[in-house]
């Protein structure tokens, strides 16, 4: 899935305004699913994928 909301923008870690942030980045849900989250920052735009 790919969204224009960027959740390093809303934590206040834009790599436009900060380019040493890494990745990749990681989001676990409550039931367990591990997620993985890719930035595109020259688009603006964050991917969403399931971890297997």
């Amino acid at each position: 899935m790919t969204c224009r909301y960027c959740i390093l923008y809303e934590l206040g870690h834009c790599r436009r305004l900060n380019p040493m942030q890494k990745e990749p980045r990681y989001l676990r849900l409550k039931n367990g699913t591990l997620l993985r989250l890719h930035f595109d920052c020259t688009k603006c735009e964050m991917t969403i994928t399931e971890v297997r």
